[in-house]
């Protein structure tokens, strides 16, 4: 690939606008390994909570309660003033990593 004038201010525009901005540092020495710590921390409530969502999913197709389907469409257009801002998102991205194995709970029984 030729780098051409052009494409090399590209470049430098794009790792310019990619720097941390001036006097962005840490609060204090040790603020970095305090964040660092927090965000483990929440990462970590966050897989359980993940993993509580998904078990709650897999159960109500398990027991046929509702099927797989029933599921997504509550999801994407069930009621908005039942969640918080920001957890459709959460379960959305929950249904996308898990949809794929509700098909083995749903042999024969699949809607398209």
């Amino acid at each position: 690939m030729k780098l051409t004038k052009s494409k090399l201010r590209e470049i430098i525009r794009e790792e310019l606008l990619n720097e941390v901005p001036f006097g962005s540092d840490w609060s204090s020495s040790d603020a970095k390994g305090q964040v660092n710590d927090d965000i483990k921390a929440m990462s970590k409530v966050l897989g359980k909570a993940s993993h509580n969502v998904i078990k709650i999913m897999m159960d109500s197709v398990k027991k046929g309660k509702y099927d797989a389907m029933d599921l997504s469409r509550g999801i994407e257009s069930g009621e908005a003033s039942r969640m918080h801002f920001g957890e459709a998102d959460f379960l959305r991205s929950l249904w996308t990593k898990v949809r794929d194995q509700f098909r083995r709970y749903s042999k024969g029984k699949l809607r398209r």
